[in-house]
């Protein structure tokens, strides 16, 4: 009786493995984060964007390096925080970047989205964005 309880066990807990691992209800829809749900629209109708920064990664809303998206003719604020290393937010594209800065200091950039696309937004210290530190912006 415990041999076909073990069988059944370890049956069970490969279904459930394989599952998860290619594609089950557990997995998440990714890193996009959207204007319409994650970005706080101020008085003036400015799209805020809070991005912060450590181990060579973006984070927002704990999402790690995550997709932003927002609609062309968009007035977009990136206020950017550096919790760990010296870093920037850029985005040439845009001629969009804030200040280099320290870890617990703060910059923001504010630029108007002026052509539909998809683009990259990234830390233009060093080697930061080779080694990941870099994210996608979408203008729809």
């Amino acid at each position: 009786m415990n041999k076909i309880l073990v069988g059944l066990v370890i049956v069970v807990v490969v279904v459930l493995g394989f599952a998860f691992y290619f594609g089950g209800a557990s997995k998440s829809s990714g890193n996009v984060i959207s204007e319409d749900k994650n970005t706080n629209t101020d008085s003036s109708g400015v799209k805020v964007f809070v991005i912060d920064s450590a181990h060579l990664r973006f984070f927002m809303n704990g999402v790690e390096n995550p997709t932003l998206t927002v609609k062309e003719g968009d007035k977009v604020r990136v206020e950017f925080t550096s919790s760990e290393g010296f870093h920037d937010w850029k985005i040439d594209e845009f001629n969009a970047a804030t200040a280099k800065i320290m870890a617990g200091n703060s910059s923001s950039v504010e630029f108007v989205v002026d052509k539909k696309g998809t683009f990259k937004y990234y830390c233009s210290v060093g080697k930061h964005r080779a080694n990941g530190m870099e994210g996608t912006f979408i203008v729809e």
